[in-house]
């Protein structure tokens, strides 16, 4: 596979770029993403879906410049695939005629089941969740996967958009009960297992209604992908959406790029939602373009990521480690004290898990600066964490890193995001546990170490060597409860 490799998605709405860069096997990181408003679909939908000049017009400027962009990225493959809007039309062919020879481009147009699997391959692989029904809203289309155990079961396609909609329903007449009987008629054509109380968001309407819940919550993580949205709580906003006048949108703080088109978007997802049985939104800010680029990174491995990979940090060891030993021995120690200390702790398997993460990352941010490198680690590691991870997993390692071994505040500094983490004595305990083993890692070259823990509150800790400045660093350290440290060298 080649090393930077660009995928094009043109959409009924937009056409999108997006370049990845390959840093080992199974290891990547987006370098670069850029979109168009081409509107390719344009007026097509009272046209019997031919394709206007002018949309293709712009449609070939905008390939002709990404072209360009992959290219000066050194960029050595480049996927394009079209969906909706070129399927339906009957004189799509001059556009794929004219991008071959102006733009130096092979379209592929993809059918509405492969459009699905495509987005059903990069929530399967990049979500932190492993089961649901992907909903990708599309300019001319809805594709949805339904996604067990991380496999893809089954895939649909409805000819239901948002400028399907908007053309048909909402320009002229606003007639919203017309949309709802049009909706409704497609969703009688999804089989019945098409059930789940998760949905995947994907697409420019699901990541616009999040963006404007997280504005108004004021949440504080800006990345988009893996925010959870309680449907309960906010099917009434969705209503609001669908429901209002265009003049009001602006008000109500919807993007301009998206004024002309979420109420239709929102209309959709409310009447899926419903269909679904939905209870959250798990946001997806990876989509097509994702499952073009990991269907060509997996082929062989069924397009899975082997067990045991998660390619957000694999790409981290890759770019920022300086020394990957010194990492694997802090994560083996601080996992063995947190067997050793489990009958005071009592910590569950989802906090073992938060500290292998952070134990094997901690050092992440020497790659900067070696002082404050727990503060650059967390900055890193809140940013690099993007793919696998919930966001209450990625704020808890980034807490771990930067206050390893001190004792973590309570107040302003964190209280804002207190209600998405972890109990606070569970954080410290994981804390102290982590800033042990990096101490001990430090001054054990053999790491020949066993521990022991024995009542009344004492940890036992058997050493070949004399670790005096562990010791010195060690009693200094916060614990979260009384506990003895005694060393016994062997």
């Amino acid at each position: 596979m080649a090393k930077i490799t660009t995928v094009i998605d043109i959409g009924s709405n937009s056409a999108r770029m997006a370049i990845y860069r390959r840093t080992s096997r199974f290891a990547f990181h987006l370098i670069y993403e850029t979109k168009s408003k081409v509107r390719i679909s344009e007026g097509c939908y009272e046209s019997g879906g031919v394709l206007g000049q002018i949309p293709m017009d712009r449609a070939i400027y905008a390939l002709k410049e990404f072209v360009q962009i992959a290219k000066a990225h050194k960029s050595r493959k480049i996927f394009c695939v079209a969906t909706s809007a070129l399927r339906d039309a009957p004189n799509a062919k001059v556009l794929l005629d004219r991008a071959k020879k102006e733009c130096g481009v092979s379209i592929k147009v993809i059918d509405g089941k492969k459009e699905a699997l495509y987005g059903g391959i990069a929530c399967a692989n990049l979500s932190h969740y492993k089961d649901g029904i992907t909903m990708d809203i599309g300019g001319g289309s809805t594709e949805c996967a339904l996604i067990q155990d991380g496999k893809i079961i089954d895939l649909i396609s409805l000819d239901i958009g948002t400028i399907r909609l908007k053309e048909l329903f909402f320009d002229k007449k606003n007639n919203i009960e017309g949309a709802r009987a049009f909706i409704q008629a497609q969703l009688a054509n999804v089989p019945s297992h098409f059930r789940h109380h998760r949905v995947f968001g994907v697409g420019g309407t699901i990541r616009a209604l999040s963006k404007m819940i997280m504005k108004y919550k004021r949440y504080p993580i800006q990345e988009v992908h893996g925010y959870e949205v309680n449907v309960e709580q906010n099917i009434k906003f969705f209503e609001k959406i669908s429901q209002a006048s265009e003049d009001k949108l602006d008000s109500m703080g919807v993007p301009q790029d998206r004024i002309d088109n979420i109420r239709s978007g929102s209309l959709i997802l409310q009447m899926f939602l419903t269909f679904f049985g939905a209870k959250e939104i798990v946001t997806s800010g990876v989509g097509v373009r994702e499952g073009v680029f990991l269907s060509d990174l997996l082929r062989g491995h069924k397009n899975s990521f082997p067990k045991g990979i998660n390619p957000s940090i694999n790409c981290i060891e890759d770019r920022f480690m300086l020394d990957k030993k010194y990492a694997e021995m802090t994560r083996r120690e601080s996992l063995k004290i947190f067997d050793a200390l489990f009958p005071l702790h009592k910590l569950d398997e989802q906090c073992k898990k938060l500290l292998h993460i952070a134990s094997y990352l901690s050092s992440i941010g020497r790659i900067l600066n070696f002082y404050n490198a727990e503060y650059h680690g967390s900055y890193f590691l809140l940013n690099a964490l993007e793919y696998g991870f919930s966001h209450t997993e990625r704020m808890s390692i980034c807490l771990l890193v930067e206050y390893s071994g001190k004792k973590i505040p309570q107040d302003e500094s964190i209280r804002h995001i207190s209600d998405m983490m972890p109990k606070l004595l569970s954080l410290q305990w994981l804390s102290f546990m982590l800033a042990l083993a990096e101490n001990l890692c430090r001054s054990e070259g053999n790491m020949q170490i066993r521990y022991e823990y024995v009542k009344p509150k004492t940890l036992r800790i058997y050493t070949i060597a004399d670790l005096y400045l562990a010791k010195e660093n060690i009693n200094k350290l916060h614990k979260p409860e009384p506990l003895q440290i005694e060393f016994i060298k062997v």
